[in-house]
């Protein structure tokens, strides 16, 4: 973001606070389709829908075709619950975040990618169109990692302008160290 974010305490004048889940509490998404580098020389498109408690977290993810996320190629259902931890010690004005994986489903909403997820082992049965499946075992194509193996995304979140925005997916975010040093490129609006 092009301004840092801005602190969640109410009197300017007071030291920045970690964020609480009742400030994050609510549906937060995308503004349009967002573009992404996709660590192989081309972009990934795609859209997220965040609904948060106090304690909850739900993720809605589309992922794309094309850069007007118009082709849906699959879904993702992320659930689970969630922790807030003190201020980032790397990213200012951020708190860190401990995001576990409950449920992760997905959906496949192109052919070819139904095909490759049967192919990959993702979930428990055969893969076909618009019919969601559960891959928190099995994980899937590399880019879901079975929660036995990966339990936890360690993130980072800020408050700033109105948005909220998560850490820079770039890093093994199961790990501890791999928790984000700067914030994504794009942010939430309230919804």
């Amino acid at each position: 973001p092009k301004d840092a974010p801005v602190e969640s305490a109410a009197d300017s004048d007071a030291a920045p606070a970690a964020l609480t889940g009742a400030e994050l509490a609510g549906r937060w998404a995308s503004g349009g389709c967002e573009a992404y580098d996709d660590g192989q020389g081309g972009k990934s498109y795609l859209t997220r829908d965040f609904t948060l408690t106090a304690d909850t977290w739900t993720l809605d993810l589309g992922i794309f075709g094309d850069e007007a996320c118009s082709y849906a190629l699959f879904t993702v259902e992320i659930t689970g619950p969630y922790t807030l931890g003190g201020l980032s010690q790397i990213v200012p004005g951020a708190t860190e975040g401990d995001f576990a994986f409950g449920t992760i489903v997905w959906t496949a909403k192109d052919q070819g990618l139904a095909d490759t997820f049967t192919g990959a082992g993702c979930g428990a049965n055969a893969w076909e169109v618009d019919v969601p499946q559960d891959v928190s075992a099995t994980g899937c194509i590399g880019v879901a990692h079975p929660i036995a193996e990966c339990p936890t995304d360690h993130d980072v979140v800020a408050l700033s302008d109105g948005q909220l925005f998560f850490g820079e997916r770039i890093t093994n975010m199961c790990e501890l160290s791999g928790r984000p040093k700067a914030l994504g490129p794009f942010g939430l609006d309230p919804r």
